[in-house]
C-alpha cells in the first residue's frame, strides 16, 4: 500500500491557493460526504471539470440551430439587427 501512495504522489505537484473561509467549510462538509474524496481531491476534479469545459469545441455539424439556417424563408432584410422587433413588438433599431 505504501508503494501505491508513493505512485500517486510523485504524480502530483505541490501547490498553495488561498480559499475563503466558507469554500474551506464547505469542502470539508462536501468531504466528510464522500467516502473516497478528501478536500484535495475535491478540487483537483472541480479543476479539471473547469479546464475540460473550457476546452470543449462546438461540434457545429450537429448542432441542431445551425441547421435550421435557411429552411424559413422571409422578405425581412434587417432580422438579424431588428430580431426583437419582429418578435417582440420592441420599436425598431437605427
Amino acid at each position: 500500500m505504501y508503494a501505491v501512495y508513493l505512485e500517486v504522489m510523485i504524480m502530483l505537484a505541490r501547490r498553495q491557493i488561498y480559499l475563503e473561509d466558507s469554500q474551506v467549510e464547505k469542502l470539508k462538509i462536501e468531504a466528510s460526504r464522500q467516502k473516497n474524496l478528501d478536500v484535495s481531491k475535491i478540487i483537483r476534479i472541480a479543476i479539471d471539470n473547469y479546464l475540460n469545459r473550457k476546452k470543449s469545441k462546438v461540434d457545429w455539424d450537429n448542432d441542431p440551430m445551425v441547421k435550421m439556417i435557411g429552411s424559413c424563408k422571409s422578405d425581412v432584410q434587417d432580422a438579424s439587427i431588428n430580431h426583437d422587433h419582429y418578435l417582440y413588438g420592441k420599436p425598431k433599431c437605427k
